[in-house]
């Protein structure tokens, strides 16, 4: 009796051990084929488009980086040339221009305050704000060199229209765009010209904000810029972090508003994107190898700064969550 109660037992955990190994591979419906097949099929044309427009060039940059290339000729690989010659004394213009671009983000931060204050005041439901959301949103819509090409006839020397406004009050005609006050025009520029987006992402944030939290405050005796203070700047933080975060690469990567106004002359008006285009082909040449170097360097400043943004920001930066 025992032996065969000791026989059954074996024959059960063989059965109960071997049993999961014995069952039959799912397979998919047909309507779960179905739906894996559209779905790829509708990421397909995102995907090979950033294969083919982001994903190929910029390992073609990185080859070319590596070599001297005319266009015309086979490249010739000169290994990291380029770039020790980025790095070196000869190299008088790259450095200074990425200094130009950080400066032109004072406007980045000037338009965000700006912004704000008027968001802050167009928010409300009071007669003629959508006439001025209208306003201030019309730059934004214009392409860059349409505004570049309009500004720069304003600041004309000789006929513009800022220095006929001043004359008319006895002062003498300014040179906006010369090495003394190119800057500060310029961003004064960038300052208007990406205000639009910026109060109409502020007044949809400030708008979601609840009404709780402004009518707690007023119990507890708050006035305006205390609210303003301790409410609505920690809610609009998340949209000041985007905000700022593109807009430093768009000063880095800026080019057709400078290139219209200045064409890089004066040198403390020249930005990177400008200097990479007159290497590759423009005034300097068909330097393409070097001027994809400089491509791959601007690349990783604007990636590291984006990630020192990334990681401040948990200091600023309020998340309901």
């Amino acid at each position: 009796m025992q032996t065969e109660r000791c026989s059954t037992q074996s024959e059960l955990m063989h059965t109960t051990t071997a049993a999961p190994s014995a069952q039959p591979k799912k397979k998919l419906s047909r309507m779960r084929r179905s739906d894996i097949f559209w779905g790829y099929l509708c990421v397909a044309p995102l995907t090979i488009g950033l294969l083919l427009f982001l994903a190929a060039p910029l390992c073609y940059a990185c080859y070319l980086s590596l070599t001297t290339y005319d266009l015309f000729n086979p490249p010739v690989f000169v290994k990291f040339d380029n770039f020790i010659r980025a790095f070196s004394e000869n190299e008088t213009q790259f450095w200074p221009s990425v200094g130009n671009a950080f400066v032109m983000c004072i406007g980045v931060l000037l338009s965000m305050a700006i912004s704000l204050v008027l968001a802050n005041l167009l928010s409300g439901k009071k007669k003629g704000t959508n006439v001025f959301r209208m306003i201030y949103f019309l730059p934004t819509i214009c392409s860059s060199v349409a505004v570049g090409i309009m500004w720069k006839r304003i600041y004309d020397y000789q006929y513009g229209f800022l220095n006929q406004i001043i004359g008319l009050f006895g002062f003498e005609k300014v040179n906006w765009l010369d090495s003394a006050h190119a800057v500060p025009s310029l961003i004064f520029l960038n300052v208007i010209f990406g205000m639009g987006t910026n109060i109409l992402l502020y007044i949809a944030t400030i708008k979601n904000i609840p009404r709780s939290y402004y009518e707690a405050a007023e119990l507890d005796g708050a006035g305006g810029l205390q609210k303003f203070f301790y409410i609505t700047l920690p809610s609009v933080s998340p949209v000041s972090f985007y905000i700022l975060t593109m807009g430093v690469i768009g000063c880095l990567q800026g080019f057709a508003i400078y290139q219209v106004m200045t064409g890089g002359s004066p040198s403390n008006t020249m930005m990177p994107v400008m200097l990479i285009y007159n290497y590759a082909g423009g005034n300097y040449g068909a330097f393409y190898g070097y001027s994809s170097t400089l491509a791959i360097l601007l690349g990783i400043i604007i990636a590291i700064v984006t990630a020192l943004n990334f990681g401040l920001s948990k200091k600023w930066v309020y998340y309901e969550s």
